[in-house]
């Protein structure tokens, strides 16, 4: 019997990043096996109390006491951050709830399409610095998500995409779920629920609560089997990639390196880490201008240059 794991998560929320990993190696290895599907919890409604508090604890100076537990989780969950870039988009954020909001307009246009978008806000948040809690930027993230950008507007601005929201809020809420990220999983009338982040080595142990007996399907950790991940996927930090491989970062950095040395693919310093991308399906623009230095854009060309 396939197991179902429920993800209440929120676009925002950095721990929640940490967890692409997992997911990543639930995609790979457990296609048949394990079913995801994803819920949108709503970590802040109204961000100002907790700037406020933050703002006193720091006499005023709020962004670098986000900064410094931005850097302090990044440093456990090993994905990249650009914390930097992350606190210049924050001045105008006062809620979490409409990147959620944002998330579920792109369910609406398919379990596939509302993961992969989900996925762009994270990393238009974590890796570019980009202000997800923006229309703007929301609509600019379907457009580069391949979604019906007519539908997605439409979704926001009739009222559905909220509502499915708020039935997320209040499944949430039933199950007394105030933090994220919250996996719980499900096989018939049974369940198990885990809270709050835990390292990918976690999961396999995590399903046979239910499944005594569920496998990975085997995966060599190879080079062959690298570049058909980040075929598969464009991008990829290091992590994702040892988590799927079931190996430790440096071995998957030293597969990683070989393929860059054969020019397959292409790596991006972002933060803390590493982000891989191929060039066979090409990278984000808005990465490598999220980390190219100052006055320059992607692909090293200066603002005055052609």
């Amino acid at each position: 019997m396939t197991l179902q794991l429920v993800w209440y998560t929120d676009p925002h929320n950095i721990w929640c990043w940490g967890y692409e990993p997992t997911i990543r190696r639930l995609e790979v290895l457990y296609p048949d096996t394990v079913e995801i599907e994803v819920r949108q919890g709503g970590l802040f409604e109204d961000f100002s109390p907790v700037r406020e508090q933050w703002a006193r604890m720091s006499g005023g100076r709020w962004k670098d006491s986000v900064g410094a537990f931005f850097d302090a989780v990044a440093a456990q969950h090993r994905m990249p951050m650009n914390t930097e870039a992350m606190l210049a988009s924050v001045d105008d954020f006062n809620s979490t709830w409409p990147a959620c909001i944002a998330a579920k307009a792109a369910d609406l246009q398919g379990r596939d399409a509302g993961r992969a978008y989900l996925r762009r806000l994270r990393e238009a948040w974590t890796l570019e610095g980009r202000g997800i809690h923006a229309r703007s930027v929301q609509e600019a993230i379907a457009s580069e998500s391949g979604l019906n950008i007519d539908s997605f507007r439409i979704a926001l601005d009739d009222g559905s995409a909220e509502r499915a929201f708020q039935a997320d809020r209040t499944e949430s809420q039933e199950l007394g779920i105030t933090g994220f990220p919250t996996f719980v999983l499900h096989q018939g009338p049974e369940s198990v629920r885990t809270d709050g982040w835990r390292p990918w080595e976690a999961i396999d142990d995590f399903l046979r609560e239910l499944d005594p007996h569920i496998e990975p399907r085997p995966l060599a950790a190879s080079e062959t089997a690298v570049r058909e991940l980040l075929r598969r996927y464009g991008r990829l930090a290091t992590p994702e990639v040892a988590a799927v491989l079931g190996a430790t970062d440096d071995d998957a950095e030293i597969l990683l390196e070989e393929l860059e040395g054969s020019g397959s693919v292409r790596r991006r310093a972002v933060g803390n880490g590493l982000i891989w991308e191929s060039k066979d399906r090409g990278g984000s623009r808005h990465l490598a201008e999220a980390n190219a230095p100052p006055g320059k854009h992607a692909f090293g060309a200066t603002e005055h240059e052609p």
